[in-house]
C-alpha cells in the first residue's frame, strides 16, 4: 500500500462525485440538501484507518469495527487469490494486516475484554507462504475468522455504528481504487484487489446483521444492499489484466449514500 499518499476524500466531494455519476443522484437531492447541516467532513489521516489511535480504537465502535474490517479484506482477498493459484499475489495480502493494522490493535482488543488472534493470524500466513495444502489453508483461514468476529462482538450490535463502519470501508476501498485503476488502466493491482477485499467485507457486514438489529430500519437496510450491490461491476475478476471497466468516483458516491442513510438512523 501507499500508505504516505492516501487521505479520507471529504464526504462534500463524495457527494459531488455521487450526483454526476448516478443515475439516482437526482432522487437524492433533497436529502442530501436536508442533510448539509448535520455533515461533517471528515478526515481519518494517512493510510488505512490512519491517524486513528489506540485510544480511539479503545472507546470508538465504528474505528474498532472499521480496522477489523480492513483486516478481514486483505485476509480475504489473500484467500481467494491462493484458492485460485496466485500464491505470490495471495503473500502479500496475508503479512500486511499483521504488519500495519493489527499491531495497533492489540491493546484495544485487550482493553475491550477481547482475546488477541495472534497465533492464528501468524498460523494462516505461514501456511500460505510455505504453500501448505488448500485444506490446511482452508482450516486456517476459518479459524482467524472465528477469532476476529469474537473481537468485533465485543462492540454491541448497533446498526448506526454497523453502518457508519461500512461507510468508511467503501470510502477506503474508494481510495484503493483510484491508486489501482486510472482512466480505465489497471496501475496498481495490489490496491485494487484491496478495495475488493474491503467492499466484500462490507456486504458481509450488513448480511450478518442480526434479525432484530435489521428491523431497527430494515428499508434504511434494503437501501444500503442496493448502493453495495451496484459496485460488483467494479471488479470482473480480482487478477485482471489490461483495462478495467470502472471508476473510483461509484465508489465515493457509494459511500457518501451510505453515510447519509447511517445519519438517519
Amino acid at each position: 500500500m501507499q500508505e504516505n499518499r492516501k487521505k479520507w476524500i471529504s464526504l462534500g466531494v463524495a457527494l459531488a462525485s455521487s450526483i454526476s455519476l448516478s443515475a439516482n443522484a437526482a432522487d437524492m437531492s433533497h436529502d442530501m440538501h436536508s442533510s448539509s447541516d448535520n455533515i461533517v467532513t471528515t478526515a481519518t489521516g494517512e493510510g488505512e484507518g490512519g491517524g486513528v489511535t489506540e485510544t480511539d480504537l479503545k472507546t470508538n465502535d465504528v474505528a474498532f469495527l472499521t480496522r477489523l474490517g480492513l483486516i478481514r479484506g486483505h485476509l480475504l482477498v489473500g484467500y481467494e487469490l491462493y484458492k485460485q493459484g496466485q500464491v505470490d499475489m495471495a503473500i502479500t495480502h496475508m503479512k500486511h494486516p499483521r504488519d500495519e493494522l493489527y499491531a495497533g490493535l492489540v491493546p484495544s482488543i485487550e482493553y475491550r475484554g477481547g482475546e488477541r488472534f495472534d497465533d492464528a493470524l501468524s498460523n494462516l500466513a505461514d501456511k500460505v507462504t510455505s504453500k501448505a495444502a488448500p485444506a490446511e489453508v482452508d482450516e486456517a483461514y476459518q479459524q482467524l475468522e472465528s477469532g476476529i468476529k469474537a473481537a468485533e462482538t465485543l462492540v454491541k450490535v448497533d446498526l448506526k455504528n454497523v453502518l457508519l463502519s461500512i461507510n468508511e470501508l467503501i470510502g477506503t476501498a474508494a481510495e484503493e481504487y483510484a491508486l489501482g485503476v486510472e482512466n480505465g488502466k489497471l496501475i496498481n493491482l495490489h490496491e485494487f484487489q484491496d478495495a475488493y477485499g474491503f467492499t466484500q467485507i462490507a456486504k458481509r457486514r450488513l448480511e450478518q446483521l442480526p434479525k432484530a438489529t435489521r428491523n431497527e430500519s430494515a428499508n434504511t437496510v434494503k437501501k444500503v444492499e442496493g448502493y453495495l450491490d451496484e459496485l460488483a461491476n467494479l471488479w470482473p475478476t480480482i487478477a485482471p489484466e489490461g483495462d478495467v471497466d470502472g471508476d473510483a468516483s461509484k465508489l465515493y458516491g457509494a459511500a457518501a449514500r451510505i453515510e447519509i442513510a447511517a445519519l438517519g438512523v
